[in-house]
C-alpha cells in the first residue's frame, strides 16, 4: 500500500511532479482515506492530484471500475462538453491499483456550500441538470454499452428492497436502522410501492448511481471569486441503470437537506415544524426548477416524456430519502425525529407523487392528471 511519504516520489517517477516541487517544499501530501486509501497532493506552482488506492478484495475493484468509468467518460466527454463538470483523469496504475485523478483546490461540496451560503444557487443546479443530461445522453446515442464492457448494470438500489433484507445485511446494523426497517416492513403501502418500483426499475443509460451533495464540488473559474462551476466525483458506483434514480436523487437531496434542518424536538407542536426550518422550502423551489428545465432541454424531452419521467423520479427520490435516513442512522441506537419524519415525507411522497411534484418541488405537471 502506498504511504503518505512516498506520494510525492511517485507523482515523480510518473512525471506528474517536478523534483523541485519536492525539494522546495512545494508540496503537501494530506491523508484523506475512508473506504480506500486516499491522499490528496497540493502543489502551490503546478497541478494538485488526489490518489486513490482500493483496500482490500473489494476496494481493489472498486477503484479499478472507477477509473474504467472515467476512461469512458474521458474518451468521449470533449465531444459533448462533459469534460467540464469531470476532474481530470491522470491514469489508472494497474500494478499499484493507484487511480490519479485532478484535485480541486478551494472546492466546497454541495452541502458545505449551501450550508455555509444560505442560498440555493440556480447557476449551479442548472450546471447540474445539464451535467446529467450529457452523460444520460452519452449512452443513449452511443449505445447501450462500451465495446469494452466496462458498463454492467447495476442492481435497483438497496432503498427499494429496503424491507426485504439479506441476512448479511442484519449482521452489523444499528438499532436505529433495525428501527427503521421496521416501520417501513410494517406499512402496506410502503411494501407495495417500493416492490412496484423495483419491477419498474430500466437499464437504459450510464448513471452515476450515487448522486449526493458530498459528490458534488463547486469551484470559481481562474481569477474570480464566485463559485459558480461543478465537477461530479466518485463514479465507483456507476453503470447502465434508470436515469431517473440520479434525477431523483437531486430532488432529495433538496428535500433532505430542507427537513433535516427543522428543530423537531417536543417543545412545538408538529403543524409548525415547517416554520421553522433553517432552510425553507420555497427558498429552494426556484433552484429546482432550473436544474429540471435544464436537464429536459439537454436531453431534449417532449412534454410527455418529461413528465413520465418527473413522475418516476419524483417516486425514486422517496426512496433515496429512505436510504439517506439509513446512511444518516448507520451508528445510532435510536431514531431521531428528524429521521422519522423523513420516512413520513417519503411514503406520502409515494403516495402522492403529483402533488409532491407541484407543491413540495415546484414543478409543473402539464400531461399527467
Amino acid at each position: 500500500m502506498l504511504t503518505q511519504p512516498e506520494a510525492g516520489p511517485y507523482l515523480l517517477q510518473r512525471e506528474l511532479l517536478s523534483a523541485a516541487s519536492i525539494v522546495e517544499g512545494d508540496l503537501v501530501v494530506a491523508d484523506a482515506s475512508r473506504r480506500n486509501r486516499n491522499f490528496k497532493v497540493t502543489v502551490e506552482r503546478g497541478p494538485s492530484y488526489l490518489l486513490k488506492q482500493g483496500v482490500g478484495a473489494d476496494g481493489i475493484a472498486t477503484v479499478a471500475h472507477e477509473a474504467a468509468v472515467y476512461q469512458f467518460l474521458h474518451a468521449r466527454a470533449e465531444k459533448n462538453g462533459m469534460d467540464r463538470y469531470l476532474p481530470r483523469y491522470y491514469g489508472y496504475d494497474p500494478k499499484e491499483r493507484i487511480l490519479i485523478l485532478e484535485l480541486l483546490r478551494d472546492a466546497q461540496d454541495f452541502r458545505e456550500y449551501h450550508a455555509q451560503r444560505g442560498y440555493f444557487s440556480k447557476i449551479l443546479a442548472s450546471a447540474m441538470g445539464k451535467a446529467l443530461s450529457k452523460v444520460h445522453r452519452l449512452t443513449r446515442t452511443d449505445g447501450k454499452n462500451d465495446e469494452d464492457g466496462h458498463m454492467y448494470p447495476v442492481q435497483p438500489p438497496g432503498a427499494l428492497s429496503i424491507h426485504r433484507p439479506e441476512p448479511r445485511t442484519l449482521q452489523d446494523i444499528s438499532s436505529a436502522n433495525l428501527e427503521l426497517m421496521k416501520i417501513v416492513q410494517h406499512s402496506a403501502q410502503f411494501r407495495q410501492v417500493l416492490d412496484e418500483l423495483r419491477r419498474e426499475w430500466r437499464t437504459e443509460t450510464l448513471i452515476h448511481y450515487d448522486i449526493k451533495w458530498d459528490n458534488c464540488l463547486v469551484f470559481a473559474r481562474p481569477a474570480s471569486k464566485r463559485k459558480t462551476r461543478l465537477k461530479i466525483v466518485d463514479w465507483e458506483l456507476a453503470g447502465m441503470g434508470d436515469p431517473c434514480w440520479d434525477i431523483g436523487s437531486v430532488f432529495s437531496n433538496y428535500l433532505s437537506f430542507w427537513l433535516l434542518s427543522i428543530p423537531i424536538t417536543g417543545e412545538a407542536p408538529p403543524d409548525q415544524f415547517v416554520e421553522l426550518a433553517q432552510y425553507p422550502l420555497e427558498s429552494m423551489q426556484p433552484a429546482i426548477r432550473s436544474f429540471w428545465c435544464a436537464y429536459i432541454r439537454g436531453m431534449e424531452l417532449d412534454a410527455a416524456t418529461s413528465d413520465e419521467w418527473l413522475l418516476r423520479a419524483v417516486r425514486y427520490g422517496a426512496t433515496r430519502l429512505v436510504q439517506t435516513g439509513y446512511e444518516q442512522m448507520q451508528m445510532s441506537i435510536h431514531l431521531t425525529g428528524n429521521i422519522v419524519c423523513l420516512l413520513q415525507l417519503s411514503l406520502n411522497i409515494l403516495l402522492r407523487p403529483q402533488e409532491s411534484i407541484v407543491h413540495l418541488l415546484g414543478l409543473p405537471l402539464r400531461q399527467v392528471g
